[in-house]
């Protein structure tokens, strides 16, 4: 079986959705483990785990198994809890790629560099195996990196048979790209706008109905992890024109209604400065950001900073709440509160479902935009109870509830 790895700060759980549509669109045997969903060939689970990467040889067994009903591609989201867990070790991977690298989990892993060093495990473990021979031919051990990202060099360090790098930029006289003899991939003729992102690959030119520079990144990490796979790429561009994104990511809510409301899973300072941004690009006149409390006892610098950039970004802001876990909510909410500049442009519902209905009552017309950020496609809210002082509680998930609202109007 050829393993793929993907890990990243965000992107990583789009990029194994686009793989697993794509490789399901061609029909090819594949099954894919993620933040989002566990797919095995034609069947699709949503995974409502609040776990990317489960131990106990849950992911080992899963993949075995979905080698015996014929799968011969197998793709895992990796993430650094994961990776420091030693969750990834059982695998011989042969792809592996990172899509960016930004500031998270710091508190859990104890500083960046300790945290960059978890997601560095992946390309480790990339040569810790000896080469697979599949039909009697040896599988190289490619590594993929988004050279645009202040932290490619560290990845790029570690051995590969083939190091590919995506970027987004001019690389003519950049000497990393000789002295590494890296090959470079990048999208030509590239358009970026309210109809979607257009490009040429391989001399083959992509539609796709998806929105936001960093979307095209993910695209790209996407589209050389299939070359490196080897399947066709005429017929990648022709799957890829049904995609629709993965769910909970840049999602619209599709109604009768002329109200634009997006569900998006952004939950760190910069993937809601990159959505926000998007949503401008795209030419929204007024934006309303339901944003979360970020996950209790976790991460509590960029509670501020979160309130800080919806607030600047947006035209008015609610906080509300996300996943406490055994912290107090409100407290959690005054922080993401009191980064916010214009306190007269936001207010805290502690109901998440008020939240949301609230965010909808705002909006009037078709050029405005209410964007639900933290969940994503999430199902559950974790809050304090439960033996292990959290408890799973029942959510319907933010589009659930912004289309059952939307549809009663």
């Amino acid at each position: 079986m050829t393993i793929v790895g993907v890990t990243g700060t965000k992107g990583k759980s789009t990029v194994v959705n686009m793989l697993s549509f794509v490789l399901k669109k061609l029909d090819i045997k594949y099954a894919s483990y993620s933040t989002l969903e566990t797919s095995n060939n034609n069947t699709s689970n949503l995974n409502t785990q609040k776990m990317t990467m489960p131990g106990r040889w849950t992911l080992p067994m899963y993949f075995k198994n979905a080698f015996k009903n014929g799968a011969r591609i197998g793709i895992i989201e990796a993430t650094s809890s994961g990776l420091n867990q030693f969750r990834g070790d059982a695998f011989n991977f042969d792809i592996v790629a990172i899509t960016n690298l930004q500031k998270e989990h710091i508190e859990i892993h104890g500083g960046f560099e300790n945290y960059k060093k978890a997601k560095g495990r992946l390309f480790k473990l990339l040569t810790k195996y000896n080469h697979k021979f599949i039909d009697n031919k040896k599988i190289d051990k490619i590594s993929i990196v988004n050279l645009d990202d202040d932290n490619s060099s560290y990845f790029l360090d570690f051995k590969a048979d083939k190091k590919y790098v995506v970027s987004l930029k001019e690389n003519k006289n950049n000497t990393k790209i000789n002295i590494l003899n890296l090959n470079l991939m990048k999208p030509d003729n590239l358009i970026v706008d309210a109809t979607g992102i257009h490009f040429d690959f391989e001399d083959v030119h992509f539609d796709i109905n998806l929105f936001g520079t960093f979307n095209v990144y993910n695209l790209m990490v996407a589209l050389v992890i299939l070359k490196a796979l080897k399947v066709d790429m005429n017929k990648v561009a022709e799957a890829l024109k049904e995609y629709q994104g993965a769910q909970g990511r840049m999602e619209f809510v599709r109604t009768k209604t002329n109200k634009n409301v997006i569900v998006d899973y952004a939950h760190t300072p910069d993937s809601l400065k990159a959505v926000l941004t998007t949503l401008k690009e795209m030419g929204f006149n007024k934006i309303i950001s339901v944003i979360g409390a970020c996950g209790g006892s976790r991460d509590k610098w960029k509670r501020p900073e979160m309130g800080k950039i919806a607030s600047e970004l947006s035209d008015y802001t609610i906080v509300t709440n996300e996943d406490p876990y055994d912290e107090d909510l409100y407290k959690i909410m005054n922080a993401i509160y009191m980064g916010i500049t214009d306190k007269e442009k936001a207010r805290i519902v502690p109901d998440r479902i008020e939240a949301i209905h609230k965010g909808i009552d705002m909006l009037n017309n078709e050029d405005e935009a209410l964007i639900l950020t933290g969940k994503g496609s999430e199902k559950v809210i974790m809050v304090k109870g439960g033996l292990r002082g959290t408890m799973k509680q029942e959510y319907i998930g933010d589009y659930e509830v912004a289309k059952q609202y939307l549809e009663k109007m």
